[in-house]
């Protein structure tokens, strides 16, 4: 974890939030990515940098750090505390794929979060799409894509502290829509984040608006967990994504 991640997450706000939704704009420039990072993204894995391409993709990061606005939003709630948060009875629920199994008796706690760059960054895109600057939205789209990625790890580490300040363990952090969870499941997570989910909104297909949000979930445990080693890309599924890190 980064010192400026450790400045945002501040313990004393677990300890005042109980288990109520926690709400907290992000600085841009802690989720600013890496040149390297936005490459992969516009140009696949293999895509080499001229000196050219690496200054536009440098521009490309510093005017969308000035359009981002980054809020996260996430909440711990009890396992026993969903059926009378969502109604959900759970041994015979519709969330088998995301909720743990009734007969694990150390799962303790379900952490969800919901995380948004705002709507500026994509309207831009769209912008400059109609009116044919091709190359200009794809290289914006790749940085806030980076950017998500970005959040993502400063959410596995706030709910990594949350967690041990609990004297609980967390699993792997997992996402509706990905490693064969469905995409309905978002509906969980939402309901879960009761009226606050960073001013991100579910349309008719469980897909995020704004576009450019994250949202996933991890689940605290009273015992240790195996976790695959590696990065994101190890840990999914997702073999032949033309965006993977890694091919092992």
């Amino acid at each position: 974890m980064t010192d400026v991640q450790k400045r945002v997450i501040s313990p004393k706000d677990f300890r005042s939030a109980g288990s109520s939704t926690v709400r907290f704009n992000v600085e841009t420039e802690d989720i600013r990515p890496t040149p390297e990072a936005v490459a992969r993204y516009f140009g696949g894995p293999e895509y080499q940098m001229t000196p050219e391409t690496y200054q536009r993709v440098c521009q490309g990061i510093q005017l969308a750090v000035k359009m981002v606005d980054a809020v996260v939003c996430y909440r711990a709630i009890p396992l026993d505390k969903i059926e009378e948060e969502c109604g959900i009875v759970l041994s015979e629920c519709s969330y088998t794929d995301i909720l743990p199994d009734s007969t694990d008796g150390h799962a303790r706690y379900f952490a969800a979060y919901v995380g948004t760059l705002g709507s500026a960054l994509e309207s831009r895109c769209r912008d400059l799409a109609s009116n044919n600057s091709i190359y200009q939205s794809l290289l914006l789209d790749a940085v806030g894509t980076a950017m998500l990625d970005v959040m993502g790890l400063m959410c596995n580490d706030m709910l990594e502290m949350h967690s041990r300040q609990m004297g609980l363990f967390t699993g792997c952090r997992l996402g509706p829509g990905l490693n064969g969870i469905s995409l309905e499941s978002q509906a969980l997570l939402f309901d879960l984040l009761e009226d606050d989910s960073a001013g991100v909104h579910l349309n008719e297909a469980f897909i995020m608006q704004p576009a450019k949000s994250i949202s996933g979930f991890v689940i605290y445990s009273d015992s240790a967990q195996r976790k695959p080693s590696g990065g994101k890309c190890r840990q999914c599924a997702m073999k032949h994504c033309q965006f993977r890190a890694t091919s092992h």
